[in-house]
Parts: C-alpha cells; sequence; structure tokens
C-alpha cells in the first residue's frame, strides 16, 4: 500500500515537473513575440527617417520576412489549437476555428501580418503600409493581463461611461454656443463661428489651455470661469469610473483565487491536480505569480497547525 502511495506521489511529483517546464518554455516564447513586437515598433519608426532607410534597407526587409514569418506562424498556431477552448467545446474543429477568427484578439493577430499579404497582391504606398505596421503593437495586450483587465473593465462599464462622454459633449456644445453669442457680439471677428468656439470649449473644459482663442470680454471671461470650473469635474468622470471598476475587478480576481487555493489546503497539501486546477485559474484570471505564491504561503502557514484525517483529508480540530 505505501509502495503504491509512493508510486503514486512519484507520478504526481513528475506531471507537476512537466508542468512547470511546460510553463517555464511558454513564457520564454511569450517574451521572445513581446521583444518581437516591440522591435518591430522600433524598426517602423527608425524607417520614417529617409536616411536610416536609405542605409539600411536590406536590413529592414529581412528582419520584415522574419517578423511576418513568426506572426504568422503564431497566428495559424493559435487558429488551429483554438478548439480546445472550454467556450468551443461542442462545436465542430471548422465552426470553431470561424468563430475564433472573428474574436477581438484573432483581429488583431490579422492585422498584424495582412499588410504585407496585402502588399503581394495589391500596390499601395508604403508610408501607409508603415502606418499599419503599427498595428503589431495592439498585440501586447494579449500578453499583458493588465490590457486584458482594463478591456474587460471597458466593456463592463460601457453603458457608464457612454454616459460621462454625452454629459461631456453637451457641455462642449452648450459652453461653444454660449461663448460665441458674448464675444461675437461685442468683439466681431471674434469666435467667428461655433467651430471655433468648439475648439476653444474642449481645450479649456479638458484644462490644456493652449491660449491660442481666448475671450476678450469682461462677460465671456466670467462665463469662462464658470467653463472651466465644470470642466474640472465633468472630465475626471470617466477616469474615476475606470480607476474604481479596476480596483474592484482586480480584487474580486484575488479573492476567487484564494477561495481556489483555500479549497485545495482543506486537506493539508496541494496535489496536481489542484496545482493545475490553480495554474489553470491563475492564468485565466491573469493573476500574477507571485501573488499566487504568496497566497499559497500563507495558507499553508494558516493549516500548517491544524490537523487533518490522512483517509478523508477532513479537519480534526474541533
Amino acid at each position: 500500500m505505501e509502495s503504491s502511495t509512493s508510486t503514486l506521489r512519484s507520478m504526481a511529483s513528475g506531471l507537476a515537473d512537466g508542468r512547470l517546464a511546460n510553463q517555464s518554455y511558454l513564457r520564454h516564447i511569450n517574451r521572445f513575440i513581446i521583444a518581437l513586437i516591440v522591435a518591430n515598433g522600433i524598426a517602423v519608426i527608425l524607417e520614417s527617417n529617409a536616411e536610416i532607410r536609405a542605409m539600411y534597407l536590406g536590413w529592414f526587409l529581412l528582419f520584415e520576412l522574419f517578423s511576418v514569418s513568426i506572426f504568422s506562424v503564431e497566428y495559424i498556431a493559435r487558429l488551429w489549437v483554438s478548439v480546445d477552448q472550454e467556450r468551443y467545446r461542442g462545436l465542430p474543429a471548422w465552426r470553431a476555428r470561424i468563430r475564433y477568427m472573428f474574436t477581438p484578439m484573432a483581429l488583431v493577430d490579422l492585422l498584424a501580418i495582412a499588410p504585407f499579404y496585402l502588399t503581394l497582391l495589391i500596390p499601395i504606398d508604403l508610408r501607409y503600409l508603415r502606418l499599419f505596421r503599427l498595428l503589431r503593437l495592439l498585440k501586447l495586450s494579449t500578453y499583458f493581463d493588465g490590457l486584458q483587465v482594463f478591456g474587460k473593465v471597458l466593456r463592463r462599464e460601457a453603458g457608464a461611461i457612454a454616459g460621462a462622454m454625452l454629459i461631456m459633449l453637451i457641455l462642449i456644445v452648450v459652453s461653444a454656443c454660449l461663448m460665441f453669442t458674448v464675444e461675437n457680439a461685442s468683439v466681431p471677428g471674434h469666435f467667428e463661428s461655433i467651430a471655433q468656439a468648439i475648439w476653444w470649449s474642449v481645450v479649456t473644459l479638458t484644462t490644456v489651455g493652449y491660449g491660442d482663442v481666448v475671450p476678450l470680454t469682461f462677460g465671456g471671461k466670467l462665463l469662462a470661469i464658470v467653463i472651466m470650473m465644470f470642466g474640472v469635474g465633468t472630465m475626471a468622470l470617466p477616469a474615476g469610473i475606470l480607476a474604481a471598476r479596476f480596483s474592484e475587478e482586480l480584487q474580486s480576481r484575488r479573492e476567487l483565487l484564494r477561495t481556489s487555493v483555500i479549497n485545495a489546503l482543506r486537506d493539508g497539501h496541494i496535489d496536481a491536480s489542484e496545482e493545475q486546477a490553480i495554474l489553470a485559474l491563475k492564468q485565466k484570471l491573469g493573476v500574477p505569480e507571485e501573488v499566487v505564491r504568496n497566497m499559497i504561503a500563507m495558507q499553508r502557514s494558516v493549516t500548517s497547525h491544524s490537523s487533518f484525517c490522512r483517509h478523508c483529508g477532513e479537519s480534526l480540530d474541533k
């Protein structure tokens, strides 16, 4: 019995080591892709300089071919394994892949390589091609958990943010109309149109204050003071909404992971299947690995003072 138990533990340990090796391998791949994306952004910036482009044109072309090859392989690989995702379970492989192709992340991956292949079919100005290549920076959202959390918060709070933006738009238009009425009546030629007043309104409400268009009359300046006071509070609404919801989302994710760790440590240790479940949840929620380790260490320190039944795993402390 003891020998079979030790054998099972050895197998579980081997599986865990294999998963850790795979995780390390994937981390290295992700870091390579991230570095390649950043390098592409730098290459586009350098290539915009005519002298640098003429001097290193061959190297730029080779780097572009290398980057497109890597990104193409990555896109095909993601498309091929998309059938294994839980949300596509039960669907035919072809339908799962088609559905994956229209997800935001898949579209971003496609945009990263599409301009190169587009030039093979139709002529396109290279200046626009360089602009499209900057879309590869959007691929960073695939590898940074914080950007994914931010996107989720944006989707959840789309209604509240849209309401705040509507209030800002109304305030901009109303303040522009009022300023045009006050200033143009007293100083003809100044604030020639509501469109010019809208430019002033946006610059003023956002507290940028370029100073290229300013009110000249006492009434206009008094109105500007009131508008600026409204702008300080109104323009901060979307930022406040996002900051609060972003913090709540991170806290809820950590609480969910903490609950999973507590449940796994009820019997005093984490076996291979429980570790796999925790790692999968960590990856899904985008919680840093250091946070998970701290959670496990803290929970182990709590459970180390408790006794558990070696048969059923239930706590013996009453």
